[in-house]
């Protein structure tokens, strides 16, 4: 939604990506999603006409296709790939590749602790182990140096990324 009311830039070099310009601020769209929302639970009859495979289908699509640019699937995927086939992204060129993986390693052990506690007896606790998951990242820091983790995190909101940064993405060979 962002992206459809997001105003960039035509003046750009060629193979360079084009800037954000503008973002039209309306509220009009989120007015009309709660609107709808709200009118929905009128039509409860005809929604329930509605095979349930149609709406795991939609779902499903909702999910598979929000993954995109998500940089946790994107690491996922690197994994797989070889180092000269990398996408020449801030995180490939600022953290080395062994630290890369071993950072998506930390993550997705964390999302299979948080998985498990989900599916199991113990989903009363769920929000415990969320919030250990606190000082689990912070304990990263001993792992990783403060840039390779500003790289891996991404960026924030509002924050400016400069590559100023040694290019580990040329020097994967030996990484």
């Amino acid at each position: 939604h962002v992206s459809a009311l997001t105003i960039m830039s035509t003046t750009h070099a060629p193979g360079e990506s084009p800037k954000i310009v503008d973002v039209l601020d309306q509220r009009l769209s989120a007015l009309v999603v709660s609107i709808l929302v709200g009118v929905s639970i009128t039509f409860s009859p005809i929604l329930k006409l509605v095979p349930y495979a149609v709406l795991f289908g939609v779902f499903l699509y909702m999910g598979v296709s929000s993954t995109s640019g998500i940089q946790f699937f994107d690491r996922l995927s690197l994994l797989i790939l070889p180092i000269k086939h990398h996408p020449p992204v801030s995180y490939v060129r600022r953290v080395k590749t062994w630290k890369m993986h071993l950072y998506t390693f930390c993550q997705a052990i964390g999302l299979i602790i948080l998985w498990v506690v989900k599916s199991t007896q113990a989903a009363l606790a769920f929000p415990f182990f969320v919030i250990g998951m606190i000082p689990f990242r912070f304990g990263l820091k001993f792992i990783f140096t403060e840039k390779e983790l500003d790289a891996l995190d991404g960026p924030k909101a509002g924050q400016v990324v400069t590559d100023d940064e040694p290019d580990f993405y040329a020097q994967g060979i030996g990484g």
